[in-house]
């Protein structure tokens, strides 16, 4: 019979992958495998001892650790659930207080508004800008200005509240309070970029007349009445306080100051009514 080629050359290949035998390792070799072997086995025994003398050390460390940090979950969520209660409870308070207002009950309101500033908190401020106002209505000057010395000074509450505070002291307490502190406290809010600052300039210019600097007073109203940005019925007030303020002493007015441009019918003088800003702040 004869054999075809190809399948000679498989049938060699198959008894020659028989006939080969895996390499035997020499004692070198062996004993090498053996101390990496050995070694591998010390260092994980090394590891779990120090663990358990690390865990043995530190465990009473590690469990406060972790109760403390599911007392610290458990507490803050408390204390959310707190926050908001309260806030809740001042939005009624609020609410009632001022419906209080509008019956007429202002001793009622007062009493509930109180009770809101209290508690604290963006609230209070607003409880406190309403009870200053019931107090103005009712001839109470002195303690609606100290609630507003007060708020401005309070360092906890947004600038929001804080400035409003602080321009509302001024242009209630203008004629009472030293200038010197009322200029102090409407500094920051002449920055351009506060949104109370053509208020604050107009009444620090009213505030320098009252020490009897004209020159920094007619600067100031130069300022408001040259400023593009300046609302209109600030502008027509700065213009007509320039007009008096440079009669009544003789100061000659700046050319590139334009006439007063009469847009309302205030008139001008150092009372509450011709500071109030009109469009730019007005008490809660």
């Amino acid at each position: 019979m004869r054999t075809h080629p190809v399948s000679t050359k498989k049938a060699g290949s198959r008894k020659a992958a028989k006939d080969k035998k895996p390499a035997v390792p020499t004692p070198e070799e062996e004993q090498e495998s053996a101390t990496d072997a050995f070694m591998t086995e010390v260092e994980s025994e090394l590891r779990d001892e120090q663990m358990h003398k690390f865990w043995q050390a530190y465990k009473v460390y590690i469990y406060g650790a972790m109760a403390a940090i599911v007392f610290g979950v458990a507490a803050f969520q408390w204390w959310q659930g707190q926050v908001a209660e309260q806030l809740a409870m001042q939005a009624d308070g609020f609410a009632r207080a001022t419906e209080q207002l509008a019956d007429g009950d202002q001793d009622a309101a007062i009493a509930g508004l109180l009770s809101v500033a209290q508690d604290g908190g963006a609230y209070a401020a607003l409880a406190d800008l309403q009870r200053a106002g019931v107090l103005l209505e009712q001839d109470k000057r002195n303690e609606a200005l100290e609630i507003y010395r007060v708020l401005s000074a309070d360092s906890n509450l947004d600038y929001v509240f804080t400035d409003l505070a602080s321009l509302l002291w001024a242009i209630h307490g203008m004629d009472i309070e030293d200038p010197a502190v009322l200029q102090d406290v409407l500094a920051p809010l002449t920055d351009p970029s506060n949104s109370y600052s053509y208020s604050a300039l107009e009444l620090m210019a009213l505030l320098s007349m009252r020490t009897g600097d004209t020159v920094a007073a007619l600067a100031t109203l130069d300022q408001l009445i040259q400023d593009t940005n300046t609302p209109g019925s600030i502008k027509a007030r700065a213009s007509e306080m320039s007009a008096v303020f440079s009669s009544q002493s003789g100061v000659a007015r700046s050319s590139s100051s334009p006439s007063p441009a009469i847009e309302s019918d205030a008139e001008v003088n150092t009372s509450d009514e011709s500071v109030v800003p009109d469009t730019q702040a007005e008490a809660p």
